[in-house]
């Protein structure tokens, strides 16, 4: 008895760890097929901002269901060389969305809509150049 305990016990473990691991694949391909939606630069031109929709639909239904429990958007800082400075795609903590808010730039800091009101970074790379 105590060992076909042990068993179910050890093939639930089994099977809740490999649907995260499918999940969690499956997020990370819908990031990576991204859609850029916007790009916003900084007011000195310095950097930029793009803000990303995931796209779940080439995973169907587990894609859908998915997309429930996700961001509805993501957002990523580039400088004007385009290499990446700062991204809110894996802040899980955060729902982040763009349809009713726009995000800004402040400065040197990007804000984007958040179900906190607006979160972003300040970012001193991103500081205007000054030009005689």
């Amino acid at each position: 008895m105590l060992s076909s305990i042990k068993f179910i016990v050890k093939l639930t473990l089994c099977l809740f760890v490999s649907i995260s691991i499918i999940l969690l694949s499956i997020k990370t391909l819908a990031y990576k097929k991204a859609t850029p939606s916007e790009k916003i630069w900084s007011e000195g031109s310095s950097c930029y901002a793009i803000t990303y929709i995931p796209n779940h639909k080439p995973f169907g239904g587990v894609g859908r269901v998915l997309r429930l429990f996700s961001n509805q958007s993501f957002f990523v800082v580039y400088d004007k060389t385009g290499e990446k400075i700062k991204s809110s795609a894996w802040y899980f903590w955060q729902y982040q969305f763009s349809d009713l808010v726009a995000p800004e730039w402040s400065g040197i800091d990007f804000l984007y809509p958040s179900d906190s009101g607006f979160s972003g970074w300040t970012l001193p790379e991103c500081k205007k150049i000054k030009t005689l």
